[in-house]
């Protein structure tokens, strides 16, 4: 079975939006090698949160983004969302993301690629 592994959101203050999850909530930071200044991952130790700072440059604004859902085969899983008229949404060779049905992003992550707690 699938399970949901993270939820991504855009913020204008990553720095404030990510103490604010820890300190209400004690959501843990997860470190990421090579991970860009633009983002925070935070965990409740089963889910992520990808705290992603909003780009002006591209008129976004604050929101939750997608969630990620981790699958065994991201090729079978784009096949079998395409069964349902869902458009792959993401970039060749970036990460798979499609648009499900409602219009909500959806992306699909491989088995084991998501960081654990302390990772």
């Amino acid at each position: 079975m699938a399970r949901i592994v993270h939820l991504a959101m855009r913020v204008e203050d990553i720095d404030k939006a990510s103490e604010f999850y820890s300190k209400v909530f004690g959501f843990k930071r997860v470190t990421v090698p090579g991970l860009r200044e633009t983002v925070r991952y935070l965990t409740d130790g089963t889910v992520h949160i990808a705290i992603n700072k909003i780009r002006p440059d591209k008129n976004e604004q604050p929101a939750i983004d997608h969630f990620g859902v981790e699958v065994e085969s991201v090729e079978k899983c784009i096949a079998e969302v395409g069964k349902f008229g869902c458009k792959v949404v993401s970039e060749p060779g970036k990460v798979v993301k499609f648009s499900a049905p409602g219009g909500i992003i959806v992306e699909a992550v491989p088995v084991g690629t998501k960081p654990g707690i302390g990772d």
